[in-house]
């Protein structure tokens, strides 16, 4: 046989193409880019921070939004001399894909945001709020970012004044998206502690009426009894013989006696 053939099951197998490394969220290293504009992406970022998932993106410069300005505890960056538009755009481009979550009708924001994929040949998602519930979209997403392994997601969606449930449906799916990355273990564990029985003298001292110690009634037992292995019955001990020790050790010595005399 020759050494080539002999030696392939050795030779380490490629990856099927169409299939990818493992992504941010499996990972736990997935990062959530968004504008910060009202709406989904003020919930995105919302849930990004509350569980301490990496988060940012690019904003307009002055952090400018419909409500005024952006609060700072959004770490977003400002994109020098830019609109709402150009923030989509630099988004798309810093990300890996993009989750576009509309309502019924893909407009505004999340055209925007199409167009700017499909211009630069950037993965995405399209999130129909109106027919999926939270839930169901951060399992959308989730299967997108594993499909493609993501390690960057942009999620865009409409203003707070283009759907009132924006900046709460962006929150909860989030929420559910993260929910399905790898969970955080705990480096304490709980461990089994033996409670120490009390000496002969904390018994007599905690010992109360009725023959209670700390409050809770004793359960004498008998120093004879024994249990059996691998039964839970009790068997009581047989007692010693003492009359036959008595009657052997008189025996032995009337014995030991017509012999001396004999």
């Amino acid at each position: 046989m020759p050494r080539n053939n002999r030696d392939s099951r050795f030779i380490k197998k490629s990856r099927p193409s169409g299939q990818t490394g493992i992504s941010g969220l499996q990972s736990g290293r997935l990062k959530i880019l968004t504008n910060a504009q009202t709406g989904v992406s003020r919930g995105v970022l919302d849930a990004a921070l509350e569980l301490g998932t990496d988060c940012g993106g690019s904003c307009v410069e002055g952090r400018m939004a419909e409500d005024g300005f952006i609060p700072d505890n959004y770490p977003v960056t400002e994109l020098p001399a830019a609109d709402t538009g150009d923030t989509i755009r630099q988004n798309v481009k810093d990300s890996d894909g993009t989750a576009i979550i509309y309502f019924m009708d893909i407009e505004d924001e999340p055209e925007e945001a199409l167009d700017y994929c499909v211009q630069l040949g950037k993965p995405y998602r399209l999130i129909d709020g109106g027919e999926l519930q939270p839930g169901q979209a951060g399992k959308v997403i989730a299967d997108f970012t594993k499909e493609k392994g993501l390690m960057s997601l942009h999620v865009i969606g409409p203003n707070a004044s283009s759907s009132e449930r924006g900046q709460r449906f962006g929150y909860e799916s989030m929420r559910a998206l993260l929910g399905l990355g790898p969970k955080k273990r705990s480096n304490s564990r709980p461990q089994n502690r033996k409670t120490a029985e009390p000496n002969a003298t904390g018994n007599e001292s905690n010992s109360g009426p009725n023959n209670e110690s700390n409050g809770k009634p004793r359960n004498p037992k008998s120093p004879g009894q024994r249990r059996r292995r691998g039964s839970g019955r009790r068997f009581p001990r047989k007692p010693v013989d003492s009359q036959a020790g008595s009657n052997s050790d008189s025996s032995s010595d009337s014995n030991s006696d017509s012999s001396s005399e004999t």
